[in-house]
């Protein structure tokens, strides 16, 4: 889940995020062993309407990402292409191709319209109920669902790094960026790292000398 949260409402939005996060695993389920072409393009239908459905700040992020899932999933098809076809006939490795690049084109179009619609904080708490059970193992299913919002989050604002070091190259030079905006990304994110990570501490720090004080209020009350 790769994308910013889309803050104009829509039907999705309103939608409960226990609901939509239990539809896309399911749907997941059933398309990542799937082989029926049908049931893949229907899936990718159903995801375009979907971001149609959210006006224009849907189009342009359906255009976005045709440019980038889109091309990944045409390189995967060509590889799944290229590896089958000694095997099959033509016909065959071009079905393989078309399935293995609708497989990853609808699963990303599906979970980036559920992340774009659902706030961070929704699918957290959905995430941190689903796994409660591992509280009895000794885990903590808050600092895991974290690491999750983290990941949807850090994912989204990535992208929109390398996009913007990227324009910043092409107003200098009018060339891509490329491979040369790498290095600067990297120093970006380690700064970016380092800053989180003091913001996670000093929560951290932070809860032990609030239920101390809520301790010493009780005392005195009693």
């Amino acid at each position: 889940m790769i994308s910013l949260y889309m803050s104009k409402a829509s039907w999705l939005h309103r939608l409960p995020a226990s609901l939509k996060i239990a539809a896309l695993a399911t749907v997941s389920v059933m398309l990542l062993p799937s082989q029926n072409l049908s049931l893949l393009s229907a899936a990718t239908l159903a995801a375009t309407l979907g971001f149609l459905s959210l006006g224009a700040p849907g189009r342009s992020r359906l255009r976005i990402l045709a440019k980038t899932i889109g091309l990944l999933a045409t390189l995967v098809g060509l590889f799944q292409f290229a590896i089958v076809l000694s095997e099959v006939t033509i016909g065959e490795a071009l079905l393989a191709a078309l399935i293995s690049g609708l497989r990853l084109f609808s699963l990303v179009l599906l979970a980036d319209l559920i992340s774009i619609t659902t706030p961070v904080t929704e699918m957290l708490h959905v995430l941190s109920a689903a796994l409660w059970p591992l509280n009895r193992m000794g885990y903590s299913s808050h600092r895991l669902s974290l690491a999750v919002g983290l990941v949807i989050r850090g994912g989204g604002l990535l992208k929109q790094r390398l996009d913007t070091l990227n324009d910043c190259y092409r107003a200098r030079t009018s060339k891509s960026g490329g491979l040369r905006i790498i290095a600067p990304m990297i120093r970006r994110s380690a700064q970016t790292n380092l800053a989180l990570a003091e913001a996670l501490l000093s929560r951290a720090l932070r809860r032990p000398s609030n239920q101390q004080s809520a301790g010493k209020a009780a005392g005195r009350g009693d």
